[in-house]
């Protein structure tokens, strides 16, 4: 992984996040992100209609742990490899407290 860090692009919309899935790259969801706005389990909900409607088959991977939902297209499914760096660009974020 690269020692650069940029900011995490953010998806402000299920349509943005579809556009992302669609282009064959995946989306992560801090949970922090969502504050008093939407819970994690209702931004599944959002995404996965969203998806659903533009013929694309979302998989959400929640990772309890780091505090995150991973969502990729089945069809141009990511490797483990750039999902891990895509997690650390977000934990090494989050450290520099730049992530909200």
């Amino acid at each position: 992984m690269s020692d650069d860090i940029r900011r995490p692009d953010k998806a402000p919309t299920a349509k943005d996040v579809v556009d992302t899935l669609r282009h064959g790259r995946w989306a992560i969801f801090c949970h922090e992100w969502a504050g008093d706005r939407i819970d994690p389990p209702r931004w599944r909900e959002i995404v996965d209609a969203a998806a659903t409607e533009a013929g694309i088959d979302a998989e959400f991977v929640v990772i309890e742990k780091r505090s995150l939902t991973v969502v990729f297209n089945r069809a141009a499914a990511p490797s483990f490899e750039q999902v891990r760096d895509s997690v650390e660009v977000i934990e090494r974020y989050r450290r520099l407290r730049r992530c909200s």
